[in-house]
């Protein structure tokens, strides 16, 4: 099915700027088409608006022309056209109606009238190729974020669609799903499916897709092949992020074409032999700002989660929370911040043990970053958002005032203050939320995924932020799929495995673990042998450069 877009425009209810402005453009079937940009640039809209959910759903106004297979999609139910499409916000799509995984992923295939034995088969056929058969019987509500990803994705594939809508489909997955998701993607196009997808993760959309789109200000700025474009100037230049190796080799420099993928840029690297590498000195043993000792913990009803968990968070440490999808690592962060409670081990928060307590009692000086920022926005706007855990903490008018417009302007923030939360592009909900527990300068934070959907400029704001509130002492706990911020702003690693932690080390080393990814820079200073410290991107950037140079 193609789409075919004609002067296409969209303005959100409340808002001035226009969204998307002037968008022409033919999708074409049997192909993986790739949308990205800066956020704000429009990505999310334009899908909207191909599967016809906006205006319809989401308020608006449109004007110009979209057509799929001969009809304007916000005239009709996705589901009539075979339109499947899938939020930035997955959880906020489960029906609500499921009691376990395999009627989750049937209720498609159900409103579309099938026979019983048609969609017992397509469910099992669904679930196999998307790798959550053993998930059947888990209750929706139970699942980790990665694991309602894949399961949204299964019971869109259930339904048959002829085109696939998806808004940054990696963003919760572990590395083994991103590979099984980004094979799905491809089989879905050589199979003539339509399949557009919206992505700030390059190195996941790299290997897969046919053609990139890059957004600038709602419009289209660039429409070719991936390689080329990932090599050049032109996709920085809009704002857009590469992959992790061609952004290293712009920071160092290197003349475009410049190399896209870590093997190609050490092919680059002057070889050196690896000296022994410096291991980061233990966390200090006295007043962890977080402990966990021989925990246990299971939701009702469902399989133990952790299993004598044990693990120390001192003042300072910046520490990264590793594991698969469905490894237990949200619910460590809930143990830690008092919204769930264990049922054997103590949880020390602060230095006092959480049992029979509540986030309240840890909150401001615990901030804790839900995976999802709809749990935690309410104002409406981002600067009373932001005003709102001073206010609680009995702070003046004019502290509140001050600390308010500082934490924005280091989130760059301040052009979005008057607007409500929810008339913001998701990414940047995130950072609103980020900026509201920040606020209040916690000593302990709890980070879900605070980088999902983040552009490259973004991602390295949120990155000297925690590094700077490190370096005065805060501890940071972050559960991340993304191998890069966790290099740049994080020094310790934990890898969460069946209930356990299995590894406890420097971030470089467990990042090399097999069932992780290796950032360029991390897999580049091993190859120049610079030691543990100094092997962030800036640094490695400047080996490179003075390299060329000789």
């Amino acid at each position: 099915m193609r789409f075919i877009t004609q002067r296409l425009a969209f303005r959100y209810p409340a808002q001035e700027q226009l969204a998307l402005d002037g968008v022409d453009l033919t999708i074409l079937p049997g192909e993986v088409t790739w949308l990205t940009g800066a956020l704000g640039s429009g990505t999310s809209t334009l899908l909207l608006t191909l599967s016809g959910l906006a205006p319809r759903i989401t308020g608006g106004v449109r004007t110009g022309a979209v057509e799929c297979n001969g009809h304007d999609p916000a005239e009709r139910h996705p589901l009539v056209d075979g339109i499947a499409y899938l939020g930035a916000a997955p959880g906020l799509q489960l029906s609500g109606v499921a009691k376990c995984v395999r009627d989750e992923i049937a209720v498609g295939p159900m409103n579309l009238g099938w026979p019983r034995e048609r969609i017992v088969a397509a469910v099992a056929e669904a679930m196999r190729r998307v790798g959550v058969s053993q998930l059947a019987d888990r209750a929706p509500a139970a699942l980790s974020g990665g694991e309602t990803q894949r399961v949204l994705l299964a019971a869109l594939l259930a339904a048959a669609p002829r085109v696939w809508l998806l808004d940054e489909p990696f963003s919760a997955l572990d590395r083994s799903s991103r590979h099984t998701v980004g094979i799905l993607l491809q089989e879905l196009a050589r199979a003539g499916a339509t399949v557009v997808v919206s992505c700030e993760d390059a190195d996941s959309m790299v290997d897969i897709a046919d053609r990139l789109i890059v957004l600038q200000r709602g419009s289209v700025a660039l429409d070719d092949a991936p390689h080329p474009l990932l090599a050049g100037d032109a996709l920085l230049a809009a704002g857009a992020s590469t992959t992790d190796a061609a952004t290293l080799a712009a920071v160092a420099l290197f003349r475009a074409p410049r190399p896209i993928s870590t093997a190609a840029l050490l092919l680059q690297v002057p070889l050196r032999v690896v000296p022994g590498v410096e291991a980061l000195p233990a966390a200090p043993p006295d007043a962890p700002r977080l402990a966990l000792q021989q925990v246990n913990f299971g939701y009702k009803s469902g399989p133990p989660i952790l299993t004598e968990t044990n693990l120390t968070v001192a003042a300072g440490d910046a520490v990264g929370l590793f594991g698969m999808n469905g490894a237990g690592k949200s619910t460590l962060l809930r143990l830690a911040m008092a919204l769930e409670h264990p049922i054997g081990g103590v949880v020390r928060t602060l230095g006092e043990a959480t049992a029979g307590r509540g986030p309240e009692d840890l909150a401001p000086r615990v901030g804790f970053l839900f995976p999802q920022p709809e749990r935690q926005l309410f104002a409406a706007s981002v600067r009373a958002e932001c005003a709102v855990a001073p206010m609680l903490a009995g702070w003046e008018p004019d502290r509140i005032r001050a600390a308010t417009s500082a934490v924005l302007a280091e989130l760059d923030l301040l052009d979005v203050a008057n607007e409500h939360p929810y008339d913001l592009p998701l990414p940047r909900r995130r950072l609103v939320a980020l900026a509201s527990i920040l606020v209040t300068d916690p000593i302990l934070l709890l980070l879900d995924e605070p980088t999902a959907g983040l552009d490259g400029a973004s991602r390295e704001r949120v990155v000297a932020v925690l590094r700077k509130r490190v370096a005065q002492g805060v501890a940071v706990l972050a559960i991340t799929h993304d191998a890069a911020f966790a290099h740049e702003a994080l020094d310790r690693g934990l890898l969460l495995s069946q209930g356990r932690i299995v590894h406890d080390g420097a971030v470089r080393d467990v990042l090399n673990d097999r069932e992780l990814s290796r950032p360029a820079a991390l897999a580049v200073a091993l190859r120049l042998g610079l030691p543990s410290g100094a092997d962030r991107r800036l640094d490695v950037a400047k080996v490179l450069t003075s390299a060329q140079r000789m």
